[in-house]
């Protein structure tokens, strides 16, 4: 285990999950830690002619990125995760995901293509037809190059579309309107 010391720059001020402190855990090494990158579309009605929720992410990077993704149906207080299938490049990936629902984490090689589909539950019920999507990236550096629009290494969007493909009016987040954030 490395000894911390501040003889590696680290007594500069970093920013930190939008809070300004200065070094809390230097360590002497050329290798930049990384927070998280967490995004949210924030509450969605869905459309009633949504049968599906559509996330297409591109891993634009020359390396393999780990995503994760998960889609909440708030119809509900139980925040039910939803059933999901994960497409690579066209084809269906095996199966994961008998039994309760859980987030999709997956590994997305260079220059590919993820598309994940998720069936809403109970999609007949009237009330309060919403759900969230939430996405979890690889790491930026805590010094990003520009921190205002950081280089995102993998680009998100999604659809609620009907059976025949048709993307719901209402149902589309594209890339640059998710939201930062941070889970609990």
């Amino acid at each position: 285990m490395m000894d911390s010391c501040c003889n590696c720059d680290c007594h500069k001020k970093i920013f930190r999950l939008n809070t300004l402190s200065s070094c809390p855990d230097c360590r002497c090494s050329s290798v930049q830690s990384s927070v998280p990158s967490n995004f949210t579309s924030g509450a969605i009605w869905r459309n009633p002619e949504t049968e599906k929720i559509v996330v297409s992410l591109l891993n634009k990077t020359d390396v393999a990125r780990t995503v994760t993704v998960s889609i909440v149906d708030w119809q509900n207080c139980a925040q039910a995760e939803m059933s999901k299938e994960a497409f690579l490049c066209g084809e269906s990936q095996p199966s994961l995901f008998y039994g309760t629902p859980t987030p999709l984490t997956f590994t997305i090689p260079a220059k590919k293509l993820l598309v994940v589909h998720a069936t809403p539950q109970n999609i007949w019920l009237p009330n309060d037809p919403i759900y969230e999507v939430l996405v979890i990236t690889p790491g930026d550096p805590i010094v990003p190059s520009d921190p205002i629009t950081p280089n995102d290494p993998v680009i998100f969007n999604t659809w609620g579309i009907n059976d025949s493909g048709v993307p719901q009016v209402g149902n589309t987040v594209l890339h640059q309107q998710f939201h930062r954030t941070f889970f609990v």
